[in-house]
């Protein structure tokens, strides 16, 4: 064998605390778990960690002209389609979905079923019913039963969103417009949601890393 190469001592070789090294922070509060983070633990023989709990979020979708898609379409009705944007966007986000119902134009209904998510969930995210319609009941409902601390934005699209809350659980209502309701959740909903689960950093959109 005749080595050609100068060889030097310790060359090759990985020492033990080479990638970390004793009272050196391997992972910041406020960092997201994910497959490299585990693996990273896992290196340092941690299997155990403390994380805050899943959000707990209930979707309301509000109109009488609502119809899930599968089923066929009267005149004047259209398919839901923010249930399962919203739904999608807030599983990816790490939440839980306690409940996700479509509300009729009933002010009655649409009290007694914020009421019920209210108790059992940590955020209420609706889509329509905070306009100035007739039958824009979850506005009115948080003016009478909650707190409405911010009613429309000085953006397009999105104007129609209301931030209040609910015998103590926050609600942000999302316009009924789907564009809307998308732009409005990435905008606004999802860097508040982030920080509620304690992320650090920028908590505004991002694309997947």
């Amino acid at each position: 064998i005749v080595i050609n190469a100068t060889v030097s001592s310790g060359q090759n070789i990985r020492r033990r605390g080479q990638d970390l090294t004793k009272g050196t922070l391997a992972l910041a509060r406020g960092t997201r778990i994910r497959p490299q983070e585990m693996g990273l633990l896992a290196s340092t023989g941690i299997n155990r960690v403390p994380v805050l709990a899943k959000l707990k979020v209930a979707i309301l979708t509000t109109g009488d002209e609502l119809v899930d898609p599968g089923q066929p379409l009267a005149p004047g009705q259209i398919y839901n389609t923010n249930r399962y944007t919203l739904k999608a966007l807030l599983q990816q986000s790490g939440c839980r979905i306690t409940l996700a119902e479509t509300l009729k134009d009933d002010r009655e209904t649409t009290r007694q079923t914020l009421e019920q998510a209210a108790q059992h969930a940590d955020l209420i995210l609706t889509s329509g019913g905070v306009s100035v319609g007739e039958e824009d009941h979850v506005r009115q409902v948080l003016e009478q039963h909650g707190s409405l601390d911010i009613w429309r934005l000085a953006m397009k699209p999105g104007k129609p969103l209301a931030f209040g809350s609910l015998h103590g659980t926050p609600v942000r209502g999302l316009p009924g417009n789907p564009a809307a309701a998308l732009v409005t959740f990435l905008v606004i909903a999802l860097p508040w949601i982030r920080r509620c689960q304690g992320e650090s950093g920028d908590a505004r959109p991002r694309g997947e890393r």
